[in-house]
This record gives structure tokens, sequence and C-alpha cells, in this order.
């Protein structure tokens, strides 16, 4: 229902075309261009090398189709999003916005590491010569950063991520999980959850125990007030 009405105010705002003209083969949508990052992205994770092998499974699909989608040419329908999401094991919501679990099925590890490890990245660029200081504890290039950045399914080995975690200070297994704070989806969460969930999500395992118990206390402890 959420990519119908974002892509009816796509066409209605005149942001796209289903059938782009000769005009936008110079200057391609950039929402498409976007989609069409993912829909490839979701295409090579689910095993299918080239566009042939996963228009076998579609076979009312033209063979250009898929084509000008992966290209950026044209902007898919939300029913033709869905078809991709189902074949390929995606979510329909991270083809169309790029927010949320890149697997229909749960979040992917290294999906969410991809997801921490651009938030590390992104509090760097606002701390002066802290992204030198990245380069330098994770030993790796300014490349290969940008190759993490653009390829969400790019492996992040664990020993990076250790790397990651100690120069962040974050507790170890830090990476491996899924954050509020670097989480997109979360922005739409109430801010007082938010905080709640930073908090929780900062904490070593004991800790969390603890947090957990006196929110127990405290509900409880309401419970009382109101029957009171």
């Amino acid at each position: 229902m959420i990519a119908r009405i974002f892509f009816k105010f796509l066409v209605i705002s005149g942001k796209t075309n289903i059938s782009l003209d000769r005009r936008m083969a110079d200057k391609k949508n950039p929402t498409a261009v976007q989609i069409g990052q993912r829909i490839k992205q979701a295409r090579k994770m689910a095993g299918y090398g080239t566009a042939a092998q996963l228009l076998e499974h579609i076979p009312d699909w033209g063979t250009g189709r898929l084509g000008n989608y992966e290209a950026g040419i044209s902007l898919p329908s939300p029913d033709d999003v869905k078809t991709i999401a189902t074949i390929t094991g995606s979510s329909s919501c991270w083809i169309m916005f790029g927010l949320g679990p890149i697997r229909a099925t749960g979040r992917d590890v290294q999906a969410v590491r991809h997801q921490n490890f651009v938030y590390i990245l992104e509090n760097c660029n606002t701390q002066k010569c802290a992204i030198t200081g990245f380069l330098k504890a994770t030993g790796l290039s300014r490349k290969k950063i940008d190759e993490h950045i653009n390829n969400p399914f790019l492996t992040i080995a664990d020993r990076i991520a250790k790397k990651c975690e100690k120069y962040a200070n974050k507790p170890i297994g830090w990476m491996d999980e899924q954050h509020v704070e670097s989480d997109p989806v979360c922005a739409a969460f109430p801010e007082d959850m938010r905080q709640v969930m930073e908090i929780y999500s900062g904490l070593d395992d004991e800790k969390r125990k603890l947090f957990l118990q006196i929110a127990e206390v405290f509900s409880q402890t309401r419970t009382d007030v109101i029957n009171i």
C-alpha cells in the first residue's frame, strides 16, 4: 500500500514516467536509477548472475523490461516490484525505498553490518580528521570503503567488524545487531521510544538484563497505582 502511494506521488509530481522518452535518455530519473541498482543487487544476491536467468521465472515479461528497470530507464510499478521481491527473496520496501531489512524474511547479518558500517562512517564525516583514524584502525583504503558503502551485499569480514566496534568504542557484537540510531526505519518511532531503544542498544548483555528488570518493576508499579 505504501509503495503504491509513493509511486502515485512520483507520477503526479512529474518526477517520473513509466516509459521515459528520448528526452530522458541523457538525464535519467535519480529515483529510477536508485531503485534499478537495488533490483540488480537483489537479483545477484538471489544467485541470478544475469537478467535472463531471472526472467526465466517471469515468462510474461519482455526481454527489455527488467533491463530497463535495472538501468534506471523506467520506474517499475508496485506490482512489478512485488514480483521481483518475491522471486529474489527480498523486501519490496527495501527495493522501492532502500529502507528496512533487505531480505523479506528478516535481517541479513551482512545487511545489518552494512547499516552499522555506514552509521560509523557518517559519524566520522562529522568530526575533523576522524575518517583518517577510521582508515588506520580498520586497515581499509578509501576505495574499499566506497565499495562497501555502494554495495550492501559486499561481505564485511568478522575481523573488520571487530575493528569497527573497537574504533567506535562499541561492545563486542554491536556490528551484528540492529540499532535504532543506525536504522532509518526507526526514524518513524516516537522520540521517547527511540531514546529508550538507543540506551538499550548501547548496553552490554548484563546491563541489558538489569535494564529490563528495572523496566518490569516500573511497569508493575504503574499497574499497581492504576489499580488503586
